[in-house]
């Protein structure tokens, strides 16, 4: 198998994070199971139906076709972890040291957020990547709810990040996770000030997680064809306003 590239650094989301001295290295799986494996465990219908792996470049196709160079990559990134762990361990690491290196010739902190497009522990997978690589901060977001809980009670990986991510189904388990002081990430068509009793946090300014205040949605504005269709993933402007004059901290929805 030829071995791919792992590790890429000209995402547009991540490259927000110069700005505040930090150079992001991102990897993009095939989400879901479009590789022939599953690399979104929690992933729901909805988050399917709209996920991200075709926004940008990523979603342009020659006439006629059903896939790209990007598509493809992806695809074969996915099964050279699934299929070859050990070989996927070494390239990863070699990888990231190289990132590290690029980033401290460039005068930035390094970064590294390794679920782009997928949802997997790396924290159970490869562990000692993040003792190998203690100086330097890795984030993700997630919908395990269990693994999110064991980073809010204080696993010992201090500088590995997670965000909940709201989805059409969890919408009590975000509360519950906003009262114990974490974050959770939200899709709004028109992003709040606050929501169901918590601060929002505009969550498209950087994607650097790992500096948001706890306690606090954080808020990204639907984009592509979930800005265009109705879809419960997203948190509506005609939903808000069903909460004025109520308690917001005590609705809750299905």
């Amino acid at each position: 198998m030829k071995v791919p590239t792992l590790l890429t650094v000209a995402n547009p989301k991540t490259l927000k994070s110069l700005k505040e001295g930090y150079y992001t290295a991102i990897q993009h799986f095939a989400p879901s199971k479009l590789s022939g494996y599953n690399s979104c465990e929690y992933a729901t219908g909805e988050c399917i139906r709209f996920c991200l792996n075709k926004a940008g470049r990523a979603g342009i196709f020659t006439h006629g076709s059903t896939t790209n160079r990007i598509q493809e990559a992806r695809k074969a990134r996915t099964r050279f972890f699934f299929e070859n762990p050990f070989a996927y361990r070494g390239q990863l690491m070699k990888e990231c040291l190289l990132h590290v290196r690029r980033s401290e010739r460039l005068g930035l902190r390094p970064a590294f957020r390794l679920n782009g497009t997928s949802d997997i522990p790396w924290e159970q997978k490869y562990p000692g990547l993040f003792w190998r690589l203690s100086d330097w901060q890795f984030y993700d977001y997630t919908k395990d709810l269990g693994r999110y809980h064991r980073f809010l009670s204080g696993w010992e990986i201090p500088n590995y990040h997670l965000t909940f991510s709201r989805s059409e189904e969890n919408h009590d388990e975000c509360l519950d996770i906003l009262r114990k002081g974490g974050t959770v990430a939200a899709v709004f068509d028109s992003v709040p000030d606050h929501f169901c009793g918590f601060p929002v946090l505009s969550g498209d300014n950087s994607d650097l997680r790992f500096l948001d205040s706890p306690g606090h949605w954080i808020g990204l504005k639907a984009k592509g064809k979930l800005a265009r269709q109705s879809s419960p993933f997203k948190v509506t402007t005609e939903q808000l306003g069903r909460l004025l004059g109520r308690r917001a901290a005590s609705v809750v929805w299905a």
